[in-house]
């Protein structure tokens, strides 16, 4: 039997050693565990206006983040480079990538906006109740005219989880969560002599929030990089040759998140054309999986950091290490996630359906339990799926995680578009279905992974000789 200190010498101590990872891991799981409970009390609120109202903010926002999605995926492969500058002792170029995500960022906007317009004017709401498609178009919106909030978020916060400053985003997503809390209760229900706006106090309330994290993160980079340790001497901000860089290897990881979030809003307002009851069990599932996925972000970030610092350094062993430190952490995390939606379900969804409301959940509540016990199936796959692209992101495979994203979507929204439209299918089975699938593409990553081929990256310049 292994001794405690064999136990902590061969998984804990050391570069690529768990107690490496989690100074990164844990802020920045706090940081999504805090984001997450942005997005839950505002269904939360929006569960006692009614039963329309929370799904309408899923959908919405979630058609809205499906066009942010792509520009946010690009400006944050900043923080892979600026992990990879880092590790090449290049301090100077961390902070000109930063300058280089925000010409990318103010760019991207107006895009955006045009995009925005199109995807409104597009049928992705149809089948949908009436009252639901015009909730949707008014969150879908605000969010909109909102997603500045983002592109800054990221381009500042990349610095800070490229270096391994993870607290500062922590701290931004605090305040966040706290102007959320307090514009959220005043602007839905109307306290403190405001009126009671519903969803458009929501959407407010949110956008507030994202305001605010902002503004704390550009006030903190701005203040990092006056210090000796970060300062860059050039009076040039814009750099042509960095700029490209992160469009090479940003443009595939956009790509990857605009398609994954097609494949979601496709199958989110797939399952919303079974009816309301069925929309808000919907929405009470992402929920929850939201709860349960957004940490597993936080340890992904720090597995892509310092799997970017290593290859940096020209040591990919050590990016090795790193990453099985990562899986470690996230499928312990992904197993006690598991166990609560197996043990816990009638309480976990009777917080979105409540009995005494005043309202019928009763249909959506006989839903939803299956619906979630299903869920916790995938948790462990997606904690694999999560860092072992997280990995392959560091090394700069962007493109083949973009490909093999692109696969797996596609397989998947084929499926759910048979099994609704052609088989007309009982919503609980092709749940199931969603859910088996949805596991064994992960292990596709998994796969790419264990090739090996990101070992031999190097995708910043003056990069020291492989180890």
């Amino acid at each position: 039997m292994p001794s405690f200190q064999s136990i902590r010498k061969n998984h804990f101590d050391g570069p690529g050693g768990i107690l490496e990872l989690l100074p990164i891991a844990i802020p920045m799981f706090l940081s999504s565990m805090f984001d997450m409970l942005m997005m839950f009390i505002d269904r939360l609120f929006l569960s006692r206006v009614g039963i329309v109202h929370q799904a309408a903010a899923m959908s919405g926002g979630t058609t809205s983040w499906m066009v942010t999605s792509f520009f946010v995926g690009i400006v944050g492969y900043s923080s892979t480079l600026i992990a990879q500058y880092l590790g090449a002792n290049q301090k100077h170029n961390c902070v000109k990538m930063v300058w280089q995500a925000m010409f990318v960022a103010l760019l991207s906007y107006p895009f955006m906006l045009l995009i925005s317009l199109l995807v409104n004017m597009s049928p992705v709401f149809d089948g949908h109740s009436p009252l639901e498609q015009s909730l949707e178009r008014r969150y879908f919106w605000y969010m909109a005219f909102g997603s500045i909030n983002a592109l800054m978020r990221f381009t500042f916060g990349s610095f800070f989880s490229g270096i391994g400053k993870t607290k500062v985003i922590m701290y931004g997503n605090v305040v966040a969560l706290i102007v959320n809390l307090v514009a959220n209760w005043i602007l839905i229900f109307g306290h403190l002599g405001c009126p009671a706006l519903g969803l458009d106090g929501a959407a407010i309330g949110t956008l507030l929030s994202g305001a605010s994290a902002s503004v704390l993160l550009a006030i903190a980079f701005w203040r990092a990089k006056k210090s000796p340790e970060w300062h860059d001497s050039s009076k040039h901000f814009f750099d042509l040759s960095k700029f490209f860089k992160l469009l090479r290897y940003g443009l595939p990881q956009g790509c990857e998140n605009v398609l994954g979030m097609i494949c979601f809003v496709f199958l989110v307002s797939s399952f919303h054309s079974y009816g309301d009851d069925m929309a808000t069990a919907t929405t009470i599932i992402f929920n929850w999986d939201g709860f349960s996925f957004h940490p597993l972000l936080g340890i992904q970030v720090a597995v892509t950091t310092l799997v970017g610092r290593a290859m940096g350094k020209g040591d990919p062993e050590l990016a090795v290490k790193t990453t099985r430190s990562g899986f470690k952490v996230a499928l312990s995390y992904a197993s006690l996630m598991l166990l609560l939606f197996l043990t816990l379900t009638a309480t976990l969804v009777n917080v979105f359906a409540p009995e005494s409301s005043g309202l019928d959940y009763s249909h959506v509540r006989e839903l939803a339990m299956p619906m979630l016990r299903m869920a916790g199936i995938y948790i462990l796959t997606d904690a694999t799926l999560l860092i072992a692209s997280g990995a392959l992101r560091g090394a700069g495979d962007t493109f083949w995680c973009m490909a093999i994203h692109f696969l797996n979507n596609l397989i998947i929204s084929l499926l759910i578009l048979f099994c609704v439209h052609k088989l007309d299918m009982p919503p609980l089975r092709v749940w199931l279905y969603f859910v088996i699938f949805g596991a064994l593409s992960s292990f596709t990553f998994l796969f790419r992974y264990k090739l090996g081929r990101w070992k031999k990256l190097r995708i910043i310049e003056n990069t020291p000789d492989m180890a």
